[in-house]
């Protein structure tokens, strides 16, 4: 869908989005962007390609006649019903969930053929930011729809649905003969329709590879996805290499919220993506090269292998649209609590201000809401075993699987790092093969932007490697591990000590960190910590108090608390287990042991005011 389309469509997708979104009494919170820029950030593709539209729309849930993208299987997995315009026509799909459609004769999976005479610009269905970033938040009779908020959707789940819903059609001849005609209407004959067939069997084939590699026992559950886990082991599925290496996705992590986002000097938890500006108002090469890598996470099609003229990876990402939706982001204001969740306490708040300043505010920096062109420098806390006035000793995993999975890296063996770096080699982990990808595909189709500007985002140095130490005396933590993990924890801890020196600075060699940033806004982004294992702010202080176990998937809200009642959402039921490897609460407590019941709330009183 071109950025001319889609702007063309902004009258039709504001009447969509209130003949399903809401009422027109239904409250609406003010975060500076007009209708076009809504329309634009909900109906705007990204060059993600799961399924092709009509597949979809075809599609039954496995084992049922029923419609898969009807609104009844659509809300299990928490997502909102939207209606998308196309040309000249209107699509019920999931918020955030657009059509692509471009030339896909130089691409890899994606490029499938299932009638005589196809075209070779098919549209297919998949994933923009609103998908992940847009939260919804009831109380009472009132709804609130929150820009760049996390989604509390079950993505997990969803993709699991969505592959057996494949897998099913394929398989049965009845399912598949219902299906078939469906998606061939006139064009139904035999020959088309064994066509269809393998067609299917390729995409299945392909989205069972990427689960294999994934696969992990561990449930995310609603609000939750191992975002970086998926993007690398994609890396390893498009690479060329022969075999791949399994790396189980299993530290899932909280959608993080977007605004303020391009004022940040580094984002994801972990801060290993770099923001860099070309220039006042220019092009931001470090946030298309982070976009760019999270299209490939979300089925971005990438034939990664340099063509004769060295120009990059031809691949679906829609660079300029990923520039638009990231200057659409530069706008967009954290929301304002609102009066009819209840009136904030002044008296508590003042004292909660107090608390806070002495605290909080030497990590998490002040940033009034409508500032949003201060730069941020994140302040960036290194993981340990035990906390300390400079560590923080909550769930490791997330930091810890990013520098440390590996696999072949296929055709990109040899590709130029950086003048210093020298080359991908056998030992280069996959988030440094993720750097030159990303950088490739902008290369493909950006020939203004400079090479030695591109070199660099999300590189990662290879990792030493670090002999295990037979005396060495277990943490309470890593005992309760297996020994392959509790080994990998330990070199973890290892490497987040090491150092370096850059421009006269020691800073970390490695990214093995949280980022803590300012927290306006954060009353609408539970739940909490980088991994959503606390589920309201109240219960987030003091450490010791947080809940074990809590039921997610409810959007309901309690505004005391500030977060999600401990109730299950739509789908199925869901229990947070914060005992598995993943799902550890701990640490970030930095004093809040010491605060009363009654500083607790005055705290949480504040930070409604942010």
């Amino acid at each position: 869908m071109t950025m001319k389309s889609v702007l063309a469509a902004v009258s039709i997708s504001v009447g969509c989005l209130a003949s399903i979104g809401a009422q027109a009494d239904e409250p609406v919170l003010d975060q500076n962007w007009s209708p076009k820029d809504l329309a634009l950030w909900q109906n705007t593709s990204q060059g993600s390609r799961l399924v092709p539209l009509s597949w979809l729309m075809a599609l039954e849930v496995a084992g049922q006649p029923e419609r898969f993208l009807s609104d009844k299987n659509i809300t299990t997995y928490g997502y909102t019903p939207h209606l998308l315009p196309f040309n000249g026509e209107v699509y019920r799909l999931p918020r955030g969930f657009v059509i692509d459609q471009g030339d896909d004769r130089t691409l890899t999976f994606s490029r499938l053929r299932w009638y005589t005479d196809q075209r070779d610009q098919e549209p297919w269905v998949g994933l923009n930011c609103a998908a992940c970033h847009t939260a919804n938040i009831t109380h009472g009779d009132n709804t609130w729809v929150i820009q760049g908020g996390p989604t509390n959707a079950d993505f997990q789940a969803f993709l699991d649905a969505f592959r057996a819903a494949l897998y099913a059609t394929a398989d049965n001849e009845e399912t598949f003969d219902r299906f078939a005609r469906k998606v061939l209407k006139d064009g139904y004959t035999p020959a088309n329709r064994l066509q269809l067939h393998t067609a299917l069997n390729s995409l299945a084939q392909f989205l069972k590879t990427g689960a294999s590699l994934n696969a992990t026992n561990l449930e995310y559950g609603p609000g939750r996805v191992d975002a970086v886990g998926h993007i690398l082991n994609r890396v390893a599925q498009l690479n060329g290499a022969m075999a791949q290496t399994p790396n189980p996705s299993d530290a899932p992590v909280s959608y993080p919220f977007l605004w303020n986002t391009p004022q940040h000097d580094v984002v994801q938890w972990n801060g290993v993506a770099p923001n860099k500006r070309l220039g006042k108002n220019g092009l931001d090469i470090g946030a298309l090269a982070r976009n760019a890598s999270e299209v490939v996470g979300v089925f971005g099609d990438v034939a990664m292998q340099q063509g004769p003229l060295l120009k990059g990876f031809i691949s679906s990402v829609r660079v300029k649209n990923l520039d638009q939706l990231e200057r659409t982001l530069q706008k967009l204001k954290p929301p304002k609590w609102p009066e009819k969740l209840g009136a904030i306490d002044r008296s508590k708040a003042s004292l909660g201000a107090e608390l806070f300043k002495q605290k909080c505010v030497s990590c998490h920096l002040p940033l009034a809401r409508d500032n949003l062109t201060a730069p941020i420098t994140a302040q960036m806390i290194a993981i340990a075993a035990e906390e300390s006035p400079s560590t923080i000793a909550s769930d490791p995993w997330m930091a810890c699987n990013a520098v440390q999975f590996t696999s072949a890296p296929g055709n990109l063996l040899g590709e130029h790092l950086n003048a210093k770096k020298g080359h991908i080699d056998h030992s280069s982990p996959l988030v440094t093969q993720l750097g030159v990808a990303a950088r490739e595909i902008l290369l493909n189709q950006k020939s203004e932007i400079i090479d030695l500007a591109l070199r660099g985002a999300f590189h990662v140095e290879p990792l030493v490697q670090l002999q295990a130490s037979k005396d060495k005396q277990l943490s309470m933590v890593e005992t309760l591990l297996p020994a392959d993990k509790a080994y990998r924890l330990d070199q973890c801890y290892t490497l987040a000590k090491m150092t370096t020196v850059e421009d006269g600075k020691t800073v970390q060699k490695y990214p093995l960190a949280y980022k803590a940033r300012p927290l306006t806004g954060i009353w609408a982004t539970a739940p909490y910590l980088h991994n959503g294992s606390v589920p309201t702010l109240y219960d987030l202080l003091p450490a010791e108090q947080r809940p074990s176990r809590f039921k997610t998937g409810s959007t309901r809200f309690d505004p005391q608390k500030v977060g999600f009642i401990d109730a299950f959402g739509p789908g199925s039921p869901f229990t947070y287990d914060t005992s598995l490897p993943g799902n550890f609460n701990v640490g970030h407590d930095y004093g809040a042991s010491s605060f009363s019941d009654d500083e607790r709330y005055a705290l949480v009183e504040y930070m409604k005011t942010l």
